[in-house]
């Protein structure tokens, strides 16, 4: 991670850098949401609407993201298989997952969040997986 993307602006603009954030989520509302909410605060974000494409992206350019925020249940490539991927590329982001249902614990993710969840949940988990 960059020394810019250290830090993560609050809602209430604290001053801290922008991050470059990859949302990935086979749901539109949900990545539109969370996309919308990163936005409103300062964040750049990217997004794709499945595992793969994700993949795709990430391979393009790996060192562009800071932070990978990922529905674990998708088609054509689920969640944990994406960050299985990444993380075997050594590509240098940290991984929210995200998921409607409880995930097996594993070392490969930063960080999960429950769905639903408030804006406020987001920024927490985000701040803890960042520091």
């Amino acid at each position: 991670m960059t020394e810019k993307s250290q830090t993560l602006k609050s809602p209430e603009g604290d001053g801290a850098h922008q991050m470059k954030i990859l949302v990935c989520d086979d749901e539109p509302s949900v990545r539109d949401y969370v996309s919308y909410l990163l936005v409103k605060v300062g964040h750049q974000v990217e997004t794709a609407s499945d595992g793969q494409e994700a993949l795709e992206i990430i391979l393009a350019n790996p060192d562009s993201f800071d932070v990978l925020i990922t529905d674990y249940r998708m088609p054509r490539l689920t969640g944990m298989q994406l960050v299985v991927k990444i993380r075997a590329m050594n590509v240098p982001l940290k991984v929210l997952m995200i998921s409607g249902f409880d995930i097996p614990d594993s070392p490969l993710i930063d960080g999960f969040l429950r769905k639903p969840f408030e804006p406020t949940d987001l920024w927490d988990c985000l701040k803890r997986i960042v520091y």
